[in-house]
């Protein structure tokens, strides 16, 4: 298929003009020879936005967003699309649809700011804008492998900074078939003393939430001989009260239901309690 230029800007939150602090919250896009306008704004997973912006109440960030998608929708329409690309009228639109791009992407003040406008090449726009969304707003680069990379390096700056860090190094244990690696140790005259585990459990689906932590439970449970008898995970779960709220509370309930420790990975004090 023949691909297209586009146009796209990523929307931003940003409630603070101040500090100039703001969160990708959508993705507009234009196709100006398909005639393609559409976006994608986040409506329902709002925990890090309104954890980020505590200073703003959560009522007013869920109603400026909703606000505004209406406003979206009503743009979109004008542009001649129901959504999926396809025109509503027969005569031509993509100069329409150019335009209110562009007089939508211009600066503004307000709470709803966007970015440049940036280019991108694609024979199929719709894939291109979900894929936009998926990066920018729903981060979906940032997996478990990632975040929990994220975690490792705070936590050993943590254990820098209370210089309690110089008796904890990587060690891997193996039963012969099966090995796992800890980036935290306790090892004290040789001896493996305790283990820390940082955990990732805030998956985009309750599935992967509970899948991850059966991993690590499995692991853990497999090479309890192995391991010293002190064991500690600190978690990191989702900031919303949906499905994957749940599904992160019976993955910390299965951890100590198996007399395995759980402490929350942002939470420093705890973390440093269970460790000292």
């Amino acid at each position: 298929m023949k691909k297209h230029a586009v146009s796209y800007a990523i929307i931003r939150f940003q409630p603070h003009v101040e500090t100039e602090e703001f969160g990708n919250i959508g993705i507009v896009l234009v196709a100006p020879r398909t005639s393609y306008f559409d976006f994608r704004i986040e409506t329902r997973r709002l925990g890090r936005l309104t954890s980020f912006f505590d200073t703003v109440d959560a009522a007013t960030t869920r109603g400026v967003l909703k606000s505004y998608h209406v406003e979206l929708k009503r743009i979109r329409d004008l542009a001649g699309h129901i959504g999926d690309g396809q025109r509503r009228f027969e005569f031509e639109l993509s100069d329409n649809a150019e335009h209110l791009f562009h007089a939508l992407t211009k600066h503004r003040e307000g709470m709803i700011r966007f970015s440049e406008v940036r280019f991108a090449m694609t024979d199929d726009p719709k894939g291109k804008l979900d894929d936009l969304f998926s990066y920018y707003v729903r981060r979906n680069f940032a997996g478990a492998v990632y975040r929990e990379g994220l975690l490792e390096k705070q936590v050993r700056a943590l254990f820098k900074l209370r210089d309690i860090g110089q008796n904890f190094k990587p060690m891997a244990f193996s039963d012969g078939l099966y090995s796992a690696k800890f980036p935290f140790v306790e090892v004290v005259e040789d001896k493996p003393l305790k283990v820390l585990k940082p955990i990732y459990l805030g998956q985009d689906d309750p599935t992967r939430i509970l899948d991850h932590g059966n991993k690590w439970l499995f692991t853990i449970q497999r090479l309890k001989d192995k391991l010293p008898p002190d064991v500690v995970v600190a978690v990191e779960g989702p900031n919303d009260s949906s499905k994957r709220k749940q599904a992160f509370r019976e993955a910390v309930d299965l951890f100590r239901a198996n007399d395995i420790k759980v402490v929350d990975a942002q939470n420093e004090s705890e973390l440093i309690d269970a460790m000292e």
